[in-house]
């Protein structure tokens, strides 16, 4: 078992190397020009205006777009107590799924036991010794070269392949996000979505 959870994770990791520090340069991207846009701001706030009577004003910044930031993630991460998922990623652009994948993989205690509704591609990798399959579903960043994503633990009575999704088709999975702490000693920690179901288009 331990061996397959590595053979999972290894192929994840690869998936990321080409540009790990993605998401980094996206959050920090997102930090400088909303920063700009407020030093813009603030300076054409000072500027007075020369009208007639010597009054001064100040000068109105144009509206601008709502920029979607981590802080937009509060609606889909909303609790219903109608069935939703706690935490709707389908909701979001690739961008933001992304970065939110990242931020449980960071901070995994405050996304423990959520239910989780996630779009991506579906993977397979089995184990040639002991033939055991493991699943994973992956969410790309908005460049599609580096992917992440959970483990995905199959029902018991799920046959390979008949019960399983086509390898590398686009599903949508709902599930509850637990920890593998299997190799917490070697200081690694899985996470994977269990009591897993299969969204078809005229579920949604």
């Amino acid at each position: 078992m331990k061996k397959a959870i590595l053979l999972l994770a290894a192929a994840l990791l690869l998936t990321c190397t080409a540009c790990g520090e993605s998401s980094s340069s996206i959050q920090s991207g997102t930090a400088s020009s909303s920063s700009a846009g407020t030093d813009a701001s603030s300076q054409a706030e000072s500027i007075p205006s020369s009208e007639p009577g010597g009054s001064s004003s100040s000068a109105a910044s144009p509206a601008e777009p709502p920029e979607e930031s981590a802080g937009d993630t509060s609606a889909a991460s909303a609790e219903s107590s109608d069935g939703d998922p706690d935490i709707d990623l389908t909701t979001l652009s690739s961008i933001m799924v992304y970065s939110e994948v990242f931020n449980m993989s960071v901070s995994p205690e405050e996304y423990i036991g959520k239910t989780i509704r996630m779009a991506g591609i579906f993977t397979t990798n089995q184990d040639p010794e002991t033939e055991q399959i493991s699943c994973a579903v992956l969410v790309q960043d908005a460049t599609a070269c580096c992917a992440q994503g959970f483990e995905i633990i199959m029902p018991e009575d799920a046959v390979y392949p008949q019960d399983y999704p086509d390898f590398g088709s686009e599903v949508t999975v709902v599930g509850e996000l637990q920890a593998d702490r299997s190799l917490e000693e070697y200081g690694m920690i899985f996470l994977r979505l269990e009591n897993v179901t299969f969204e078809t288009p005229s579920d949604l």
